[in-house]
């Protein structure tokens, strides 16, 4: 397995891991985020959502890497991540400045570290 893909699998698992605490314990997760709206059933709903879709996300890097060309899953992976801070920054009147800067690290990280394996697995 190439070096690429070995650093593919590892960030499926970690997305992988994230989510399984985002679905886990959304109100924990999504306080970091939104704030107290956290605690708001609706919101819970949308932040279990969001740890399924990286769940799934994690799930499809991790597997494709293991078979040999991750690229399309790293693609979608880095897109949601930059959804996740456009929406962020979109909305950054509504939630905390504190809110706003972790997601759009946290989520402006996953993005750059799935470009950077999506170009690493271009250039072999």
């Amino acid at each position: 397995m190439s070096l690429s893909n070995s650093l593919s699998v590892g960030y499926g698992l970690s997305r992988v891991g994230f989510g399984i605490f985002a679905s886990s314990r959304p109100v924990q997760m999504g306080r970091t985020w939104v704030g107290d709206d956290a605690e708001r059933p609706g919101s819970e709903v949308i932040l279990r959502a969001l740890g399924f879709r990286d769940i799934a996300l994690g799930a499809g890097v991790t597997g494709a890497a293991l078979n040999g060309d991750p690229r399309g899953w790293l693609a979608v992976s880095m897109l949601s991540d930059l959804g996740d801070v456009a929406a962020t920054l979109i909305g950054r009147d509504r939630i905390e400045g504190r809110g706003v800067a972790i997601t759009s690290a946290v989520a402006g990280a996953g993005a750059l570290a799935a470009g950077i394996l999506l170009a690493a697995s271009n250039a072999e």
